[in-house]
């Protein structure tokens, strides 16, 4: 299946080339998690601290369990500071 991946802030250093802006698309096999997305462009997990299916958030704690289906998109934010 192909899922679009939009990767947002720092993270879009483990786009790979020719990416589209912020959004790459990605091939998994049936039944693969955000967690199983992440690993595809070798993002470490640890690092997604934000994350959207389809504009809805995901937990942490379900990242590897929530599936993904065919054209849904996965967005990932780092962490946000400021001040």
């Amino acid at each position: 299946m192909r899922i679009r991946v939009r990767l947002f802030a720092t993270l879009q250093q483990y786009l790979p080339p020719g990416s589209n802006g912020s959004e790459t698309s990605v091939e998994l096999p049936d039944g693969a998690t955000p967690v199983d997305a992440l690993d595809a462009l070798s993002v470490p997990a640890a690092l997604a601290h934000i994350v959207f299916v389809n504009g809805r958030h995901v937990l942490r704690g379900d990242l590897a369990v929530r599936r993904l289906a065919e054209g849904e998109t996965l967005s990932v934010f780092p962490a946000i500071g400021g001040g």
